[in-house]
């Protein structure tokens, strides 16, 4: 695999060169620091895009052109990350190679119109599209709390990193939907290539010269920044820990509950930190696991997971309500078995060689390649093969030090109260 990292003066470009895959992907990335404000036209805008175009005017012509190249499709998500938002927009195709050069232009063409020739009537998305998908995305928002794991970690999260970025998630406010017209929504969009954003385009696969530079050809319109953006949420904890007990309509309860982490160094948060949340609720044999579900009974599921952009670790679990008190101490007490050495010697081998296993798939993963490689950009970051080692040296000592620098902050408690619950 070769890597190649190129800046122009509107966008920055990234080759990632491997013969792995037999298609390539061409992968943009709008960014900018996040507001809140823009959630609602995220939402609209990625879904509007990729429903027709000027020239693939209804959804069957979109979706039949897309057959038409060997199953082509261009995607479009709208992502929050850390202090950033983003429009992602990725285009898979055949390479060339097993094909001709037609196929190749004719998806890149498809992926241009998507992005530079959207369905606009009198200065606005087409109208009854734009309906469609407003209505669309206002059905999400009101099944929310017809998903009550949605709706859980939805509001833990409002909870949890109440004042910054990471209280907001990509399900706008059904206010703010509402009021946005299709002109609204084709200002936003014009934004995208005014400068307002960073770009990088990414590609991946089997590819040569002719074929990078016919791709930098296409896309000289793109007109962006090369700003180094910071990922990173500067969150400042209160100390006091807050307890939220939120009663709906459900026959399971879902507890979650949030520790900050203390200013951490790129060694602890990077390798240390990934063993300590592999042994406590990720690997098959987990302490969360062991001790609250096989040995207590007092769950349906649980596990943890950690936020490198917003520094915290969370314990989720599915529960009855009756047991919460129970729960909330056991899982306490898991934590503080992050401190016994004799506990963490049973368990510290089979969690490195759980993370080792997951880092060998890294190579079959295309989307995990390309996100490495553009969000290293903004953040100290190693080759997977280096951190591997260094998560190979990581000892148990480091694990039981790292407990000095998490502290609890949130507990929040969605309580099912169906009759049979």
């Amino acid at each position: 695999m070769e890597y190649k990292k190129i800046e122009y003066d509107n966008y920055t470009f990234h080759l990632i060169n491997t013969n792995r895959f037999k298609s390539v992907s061409v992968v943009l990335f709008y960014s900018k620091k996040f507001n809140k404000d823009d959630i609602a036209y995220g939402n609209l805008l990625s879904r509007n895009l990729v429903y027709s175009s000027k020239k693939y005017n209804t959804k069957n012509k979109m979706a039949s052109k897309g057959e038409d190249l060997y199953g082509s499709k261009v995607e479009i998500s709208y992502c929050l990350t850390g202090n950033i938002q983003e429009f992602v927009i990725s285009l898979d195709f055949l390479n060339p190679k097993y094909t001709d050069n037609k196929y190749m232009d004719e998806s890149l063409d498809f992926l241009y119109e998507i992005i530079f020739n959207p369905n606009i009537e009198n200065n606005g998305f087409k109208e009854d599209y734009f309906n469609i998908i407003k209505n669309d995305v206002i059905s999400g928002i009101n099944s929310i709390k017809d998903n009550p794991n949605l709706y859980a970690s939805i509001n833990y999260a409002k909870h949890m990193y109440e004042g910054t970025s990471g209280e907001y998630s990509t399900i706008a406010k059904l206010e703010d939907v509402e009021k946005i017209n299709p002109t609204d929504l084709y200002e936003f969009y014009k934004k995208l290539n005014s400068g307002e954003y960073r770009i990088d385009l990414i590609v991946y696969g089997d590819v040569d010269d002719g074929i990078i530079n016919k791709i930098n050809s296409k896309f000289k319109k793109l007109n962006g920044s090369n700003e180094l953006l910071n990922l990173v949420v500067n969150h400042k904890y209160k100390n006091n820990v807050k307890e939220i007990i939120e009663p709906l309509p459900f026959n399971q309860s879902k507890l979650y509950i949030g520790y900050r982490l203390n200013e951490l160094n790129y060694h602890e948060m990077a390798h240390v930190l990934k063993v300590y949340n592999t042994i406590l609720g990720t690997m098959n044999d987990s302490i969360l696991f062991n001790i609250v579900r096989e040995n207590n009974s007092l769950c349906y599921s649980i596990g943890s997971f950690y936020s490198k952009y917003n520094p915290s670790l969370t314990i989720y679990a599915g529960i009855n309500k009756d047991n919460y008190e129970k729960t909330v101490e056991l899982i306490k007490e898991c934590v503080n078995l992050m401190r016994d050495k004799n506990t963490l010697e049973r368990l510290f081998e089979p969690a490195k060689k759980t993370i080792n296993t997951y880092l060998n798939s890294y190579y079959d993963d295309m989307a995990s390649q390309i996100n490495k490689y553009y969000y290293d950009q903004f953040m100290e970051s190693e080759d997977v093969e280096t951190y591997r080692d260094n998560i190979n040296k990581v000892t148990i000592d480091e694990v039981i030090n790292l407990n000095d620098k998490i502290n609890l902050s949130t507990i929040y408690l969605m309580k099912g109260d169906m009759n049979n619950d």
